[in-house]
């Protein structure tokens, strides 16, 4: 098995049922991750399936979150085509979309998301992530 950063696979592979903590079509969401550097930077990333969309409760919360930060933030939509049984390298997954400015756009190239965070942290600058 290759390199991971994931402590317990056993665990990682757990379900949450939100039964009984949902309000009509309101219901808790989950955010795939995120990186935050020196309440400056915030990159929320949501993975999805090749063609899966984010849907739109998630997404106004995806917004949201980002319109609210104060520093410089931005939402990364992801794809993979990995399997049920594989663990998903987000490094390799695609780029599909993203949110920022107040605007989601479709990316006009194909980049993984390894290539976008290299791009993204020469743009902004972020020197914990430059190399």
């Amino acid at each position: 098995m290759s390199e991971t950063l994931i402590r317990n696979t056993n665990q990682i592979k757990q379900a949450i049922d939100f039964i009984g903590a949902e309000w009509g079509s309101i219901h808790p969401s989950d955010i795939d991750a995120v990186l935050e550097f020196d309440n400056e930077f915030l990159i929320l990333f949501e993975v999805k399936r090749v063609g899966n969309p984010i849907h739109e409760g998630q997404r106004m919360m995806l917004d949201r979150i980002c319109d609210s930060w104060k520093g410089k933030s931005i939402v990364l939509k992801a794809e993979h085509e990995y399997n049920d049984t594989e663990i998903i390298k987000l490094n390799e997954c695609e780029l599909t979309e993203l949110y920022y400015n107040g605007c989601w756009r479709k990316t006009k190239y194909q980049l993984s998301i390894g290539k976008s965070l290299e791009l993204l942290s020469k743009h902004w600058d972020i020197k914990k992530m430059l190399k």
